[in-house]
């Protein structure tokens, strides 16, 4: 009887090893039920970044989907039991919601629906910095002569800007404005909105200012010179032009760059034909001209921000002193034509200034 006994129970614990394997194995049971799952990002509407989603079932993981927003998944052929969903965000997300349970019930075709939520963890990048550019000055600045309006110097200073600085934003703001002399303009500094307000953001500052303070001395088209205008004009520029300066940087804008542009002097140096008379106007002419430059030079050299471009200088040795005054200006037409005579740039003179202020 021990003998059977002992058989029986081996038997029987042969056949519990064999089934139990088995039960183990034993797959969830089919069901026909569904869970929807969506995934949202923050903000976003367009981001087609794809989220992974598990499913387990009473703890146990049993699926796995790739979802991304806009393109539901579906765990699908469910049966009844607690289900528990879990997002894994790829990096620079994460997600906002809680891990959703879904008890399913007995049922056919029930469908339940999960959303999870997820924001981006990366910070947008930055705006680029914004350089302002500000032209403050008269119709050298503006580009207008007598002969056409030319492109004037500001716009070749402001396109080096922007290849110098390629990453930012440069913008600009021509206020200046034909026939403007320093009272002008430090009225419209004072009491002109636009003129404060650009003023005030600006990173950049250019100023030509100082020719229509005695180009109204020039008489009989530009061969003789009335002293009583130039030296009343000279005058007005060298108590104006300080005052604009501490208007921008007291009240206006203490910061940014300004760059400030010699008046040059038009006439040749050395007699060329049908010009005879003009070195000696030259001489005369200079001694206007240099008190001009003089009080420029000064105020660019109380402020470590502020700077000055040697045009003067500049057109006095490259083109004055060699005779060709008229390669850079509209001063020098044909003898017979004298009385259309401009002192303004031409192109020429122009892409010349341009070049120096970069």
């Amino acid at each position: 009887m021990k003998k059977f006994s002992a058989v029986f129970i081996c038997v029987l614990l042969v056949i519990v090893l064999m089934i139990a394997p088995a039960y183990a194995a034993k797959p969830p049971k089919v069901g026909t039920n569904s869970i929807t799952v969506t995934v949202t990002v923050a903000e976003d509407p367009n981001d087609t970044t794809s989220f992974d989603v598990a499913l387990s079932l009473d703890g146990k993981p049993i699926a796995s989907l790739s979802i991304a927003q806009g393109s539901p998944g579906t765990f699908a052929n469910l049966a009844a039991g607690t289900y528990t969903l879990t997002e894994t965000p790829p990096e620079n997300y994460e997600c906002s919601s809680t891990n959703p349970v879904v008890q399913v019930v007995e049922g056919r075709n029930n469908t339940y629906s999960v959303t999870f939520a997820n924001q981006v963890t990366v910070p947008p990048e930055p705006d680029p910095e914004t350089i302002h550019y500000v032209a403050l000055g008269d119709s050298i600045a503006t580009g207008s002569t007598s002969r056409g309006t030319t492109t004037s110097y500001v716009y070749g200073y402001y396109n080096f800007l922007k290849q110098q600085y390629p990453d930012s934003v440069v913008t600009l703001s021509n206020l200046s404005y034909n026939g403007d002399d320093a009272t002008d303009l430090l009225n419209k500094l004072r009491d002109n909105s636009t003129f404060k307000t650009e003023v005030g953001k600006a990173d950049v500052i250019t100023i030509t200012i100082g020719g229509n303070n005695i180009l109204i001395a020039g008489e009989n088209s530009f061969t003789s010179i009335n002293n009583t205008v130039a030296e009343a004009g000279t005058q007005s520029f060298e108590t104006d032009f300080p005052q604009v300066i501490d208007q921008i940087r007291g009240n206006l804008n203490n910061t940014a760059e300004i760059i400030i542009m010699t008046l040059y002097n038009p006439y040749n140096t050395v007699a060329i034909s049908g010009y005879s008379s003009d070195p000696a106007l030259h001489t005369e002419a200079e001694q206007y001209i240099s008190r001009i430059n003089a009080k420029i030079r000064v105020e660019a050299a109380l402020d470590p921000e502020t700077r000055f471009v040697e045009i003067h200088d500049y057109f006095k040795s490259t083109y004055a002193d060699n005779g060709k005054m008229g390669s850079v200006t509209y001063f020098y037409p044909i003898s017979w034509l004298k009385f259309t005579r401009d002192p303004h740039p031409n192109q020429t003179g122009q892409n010349v200034i341009a070049t120096k202020h970069q």
